[in-house]
């Protein structure tokens, strides 16, 4: 299975060199990095990405190579602006492009550890039984299976507000059962991805998995809880519907993920969270910039997945059910809310920011996978990957 690792950097990428090896040692050979660069990208990081070379194929795309890479996408290029780590886009593009498999993003902060980090994020694409989680709110807080120091309670960056603290008044059941994994969330050891006002006043420092741990869990189709676009990894066929606004501060990932949920629940798919664990040590932040970065996020969300979840979803395909959103989003996503001229940008960017997306992929000729249509009301089927044809 075709692995490609995407990761934007504004240091030079040393980390790189431990995934590399590590992929190595556990005796993965058809792996490959894709690097991307921005203006604050070290000038050595060219030279360095060779020497990771030399164990595991990996490559470093200045602009001008992605400007080069992308001649054929002229407005989306233009829409993924400089300085951002939006432009990730790019790689996940590019290596959906050369016929990656899974793709697995990670930050130029997370480390790798010991385990095997493709092996364990195999699992995207593949279909198996899992334990899956159904809450009767909709919504699981995944961060509720980590230890951290003194107990500290967290949720996720980009949980919504108006979830957080209601878990008893919600019921919470389990079961296992047979799954495609659409996406495979890996967790993180020291320092975990929580919002900046979260940051502020917990600080927590995760050792861990709880002790009754027993494997990665899925979430039951129309239960979410958000993913990020650290040590995450995604099956081939979500590409063509994942996109990363650079307009929408730190819900870029987060707005993506809800996205996803929506459409993994039509077919039927799981959203997995666990393992392969990463050590964060975070780079500099300001957190009050982080928290301007997140507030409109935090207004919006509620209402954004309210409207995602009224949408009516009919396509075939990740890539189909990806431009009917973008299509009906507008008008879901109208109702409701009194809006700021600056949420009002974030909207529209990033419809505008889908649209671009989707119309890319229309032109790779996205492929059908021959998996199955919509899931019926209690019922779940999966057919083998066969030949690929056009959407």
């Amino acid at each position: 299975m075709k692995t490609t690792l995407v990761t934007t950097t504004i240091n030079v990428p040393l980390l790189l060199r431990d995934y590399a090896e590590n992929a190595i040692r556990y005796g993965h050979t058809d792996v490959d990095i894709i690097v991307i660069g921005d203006r604050k990208s070290p000038p050595e990081t060219a030279a360095f990405c060779q020497t990771v070379d030399r164990i595991c194929p990996c490559v470093y795309l200045d602009i001008a190579a992605q400007e080069k890479s992308l001649a054929g996408f002229p407005e989306l290029l233009r829409h993924i602006r400089f300085d951002c780590i939006q432009r990730r886009n790019i790689g996940m593009l590019l290596a959906y492009r050369n016929g990656a498999e899974v793709v697995i993003t990670i930050d130029d902060d997370n480390f790798v550890t010991n385990q095997d980090f493709v092996g364990l994020h195999a699992v995207a694409g593949t279909v198996r039984e899992v334990p899956v989680y159904t809450s009767t709110s909709g919504w699981l807080d995944v961060c509720s299976f980590l230890e951290a120091d003194d107990g500290v309670r967290f949720y996720h960056r980009g949980y919504p507000w108006n979830m957080r603290w209601t878990e008893g008044e919600h019921f919470t059941t389990t079961q296992r059962a047979t799954r495609r994994i659409a996406v495979n969330a890996g967790f993180w050891l020291d320092n975990p991805d929580i919002d900046a006002l979260a940051r502020m006043e917990r600080q927590p420092v995760v050792r861990g998995l709880k002790p009754s741990w027993t494997g990665n869990i899925a979430l039951e189709p129309g239960t979410w809880s958000p993913v990020n676009s650290q040590n995450t990894a995604l099956m081939r066929d979500v590409l063509p519907a994942y996109f990363l606004s650079p307009y929408v501060g730190r819900y870029d990932d987060i707005w993506a993920s809800y996205i996803i949920n929506r459409i993994a629940g039509h077919f039927g798919d799981a959203i997995c969270y666990g393992e392969p664990l990463v050590r964060q040590q975070r780079n500099p932040h300001d957190l009050w910039h982080d928290l301007d970065a997140e507030r409109n996020g935090m207004i919006l969300t509620a209402d954004f997945c309210r409207a995602l979840r009224s949408i009516a979803l009919t396509g075939v395909t990740y890539h189909r059910c990806f431009g009917q959103i973008a299509d009906l989003l507008p008008q879901a996503w109208a109702e409701g809310h009194a809006w700021t001229e600056s949420q009002r940008k974030w909207r529209s960017s990033l419809i505008e920011g889908m649209r671009l997306w989707h119309a890319a992929f229309e032109e790779l000729a996205a492929p059908v996978p021959p998996c199955r249509g919509p899931a019926e009301a209690g019922s779940w089927e999966y057919s083998p990957r066969g030949p690929r044809v056009h959407a």
